[in-house]
């Protein structure tokens, strides 16, 4: 199944002092990271932030938000509204370690999700004209760790697009209490490990303040981001 691949790089960066995306480790920035961790997953890449003119040089579609100001759900909403397949892979570009094995494992899920709702759909054509019987389709596959879910390192399909245009719209821009209303898969725990060949507390790690960024660079020198 083709799939979008979103990196999100909007955020202003206030916590960190410079630009995120653009800090290096292990001789690559934090995007350039992402994107040949994407590369062999996505049939397109697509960057959603602001500024253009930093993202260029990256080689990959840059897009910008409709709706300045609002957040990661301005630079989601952006990237869906660009996407031209189902489902789009969403990631923040301060998850310096998400990899492949994580981005697979969204892919898959979003594909079997499919798979389910194609099922669903022939069902109903059993059904009285009209009849769904009762299946709501997967709109959402969030990574979750013990402490919370994390919707920048998901799957979205499509279709969420008109309800978070209306969120943004009326300035609900919580992403969590977004969350909440879709129909929504979780690959957690063990999986996320086994998924990413990482231990399971860095699977999400992602970087707000110098000190991440010193830990992450002090881990990636340990050896540890290799598994």
């Amino acid at each position: 199944m083709n799939i979008t691949a979103i990196i999100l790089a909007g955020g202003r960066s206030s916590r960190m002092g410079s630009n995120k995306a653009l800090l290096e480790l292990g001789g690559l920035t934090v995007l350039e990271r992402l994107i040949r961790e994407l590369e062999p997953i996505a049939s397109r890449i697509v960057i959603a932030g602001g500024e253009r003119a930093a993202y260029e040089r990256f080689g990959q579609e840059v897009v910008t938000d409709r709706y300045p100001g609002a957040g990661p759900l301005a630079g989601l909403h952006a990237g869906l509204e660009s996407s031209t397949t189902r489902w789009s892979l969403a990631v923040a570009c301060d998850t310096p370690f998400a990899n492949r094995g994580l981005f697979r494992a969204l892919l898959e899920r979003a594909e079997a999700a499919e798979e389910a709702a194609a099922r669903a759909v022939d069902r109903a054509s059993d059904l009285a004209a009209g009849a769904s019987g009762g299946f709501a389709p997967t709109e959402a596959i969030l990574a979750r760790t013990p402490e919370r879910a994390h919707p920048l390192l998901a799957a979205y399909r499509r279709s969420v697009l008109p309800g978070l245009e209306a969120r943004l719209r009326e300035g609900r821009l919580k992403m969590t209490a977004w969350t909440e209303t879709l129909c929504t898969e979780y690959i957690e725990g063990e999986a996320l490990a086994n998924a990413s060949g990482l231990p399971l507390e860095w699977c999400t790690f992602n970087m707000n303040k110098p000190e991440d960024y010193e830990l992450a660079r002090s881990w990636l020198e340990s050896g540890r981001s290799e598994g």
